[in-house]
């Protein structure tokens, strides 16, 4: 049985605490961010948001964006990175010109307007619950 957007989103949300602006868990602050929309199911897109750590160093490990068969995060020249570094009491924001999310094979076109769950794990502070906003791609 396919999920529904509704329920990947539902359950999105009762992963970490939410604000108004983004999710907290541990030291890391996730801002919501953004998705390209795709034209139709199967194609690949691209995630931005941006992290702020409020204490000491963490590494993003790991993302998880149930609308696709993979997330992954890549570079700017879109090779997988195994890790990112968060240092601490900064922000990093993830691009199109710089390390970012890439998702591949969406099991449904994302339309725009539409809001996309994410998860991010880091080795410190757990898994993150974030949404991505889908937009026009450039």
């Amino acid at each position: 049985m396919p999920f529904s957007p509704f329920l990947l989103l539902l359950a999105s949300a009762a992963i970490s605490f939410s604000t108004s602006d983004g999710a907290l868990s541990g030291n890391i602050i996730a801002r919501h961010g953004t998705i390209y929309q795709t034209a139709k199911a199967g194609d690949s897109t691209q995630g931005f948001l941006q992290i702020h750590n409020i204490s000491s160093a963490d590494t993003l490990t790991a993302a998880n964006c149930p609308v696709a068969d993979t997330t992954s995060l890549v570079g700017p020249n879109n090779q997988p990175i195994s890790n990112l570094a968060i240092p601490a009491q900064q922000d990093v924001t993830l691009t199109a010109n710089g390390p970012h999310l890439l998702l591949t094979s969406t099991h449904f076109p994302v339309q725009f307007g539409g809001i996309i769950p994410c998860s991010l794990t880091f080795k410190n502070a757990g898994v993150v619950s974030v949404f991505l906003f889908a937009v026009p791609a450039p």
